[in-house]
């Protein structure tokens, strides 16, 4: 099995071996790989809805490693039992179908090791959520598929202080870490604020928002100057 960019560097992002749950798994792609290529003991596949369960479990039989994964319908962590995993995987959905899923289960999502986390929109809030409700930001990347960037981001229980708003929403441990990608990841920040800029400006020259989104731009060149030094 030879995974895309985006779900290799999941791979990458979680401490193998281990016992994990992949939500929201779709093609069961990555619970193939990793009981192909590692020795994790324990390897849910689930989803909400029977047609990828269906889907999920004829590739993982295709692939032989029936034995190796399990396949479970149902809606977020509510298929696990208590201590049944310790890290989850959760991918290729919006933010807020994230946020949803940790909150239905919130004291088990608390009980984890690790949550690697890939929304496909709203990073910014899901980042406020996990600082805001006892989940620290361990680790951060950035990885470029199809002419599209998306942000992973890698969570544990756990106090973090974050004293600046403007570097949550951006990514902190990105930033610490002067991602790779880093560069790319500001200028679509940057062009996105100024498309909005200039559809506000059509209607609404002298709305407040454009001032608003102007500082921001230039906070963020701020920053990219100081990783510059």
């Amino acid at each position: 099995m030879r995974l895309s960019p985006r779900l290799a560097k999941i791979v990458d992002l979680l401490i193998l071996p281990t016992r994990v749950i992949d939500v929201g798994t779709d093609h069961g792609y990555l619970p193939i790989y990793l009981a192909e290529n590692t020795s994790s003991n324990k390897i849910i596949a689930s989803d909400y809805n029977k047609q990828p369960c269906q889907a999920a479990l004829k590739h993982i039989q295709q692939a032989g490693v029936e034995d190796r994964v399990e396949v479970r319908q149902g809606s977020g962590l509510s298929v696990l039992d208590k201590d049944e995993v310790d890290q989850v995987v959760i991918a290729g959905m919006g933010s807020r179908t994230i946020i949803g899923i940790l909150e239905d289960d919130y004291d088990l999502a608390q009980r984890l090791e690790r949550l690697v986390l890939q929304p496909m929109a709203g990073s910014s809030s899901l980042r406020k959520w996990l600082v805001e409700n006892n989940f620290k930001i361990v680790d951060e990347t950035l990885v470029k598929e199809d002419d599209k960037l998306y942000q992973i981001i890698v969570a544990q229980p756990g106090k973090m202080e974050i004293k600046d708003d403007f570097v949550l929403e951006i990514g902190p441990v990105l930033l610490k870490n002067k991602d790779s990608l880093l560069e790319e990841y500001f200028t679509e920040l940057k062009d996105q604020w100024q498309q909005i800029i200039s559809k506000i400006a059509d209607n609404s020259p002298d709305n407040q928002k454009i001032e608003i989104l102007k500082r921001r731009i230039k906070r963020l060149e701020e920053i990219e100057l100081k990783m510059e030094r």
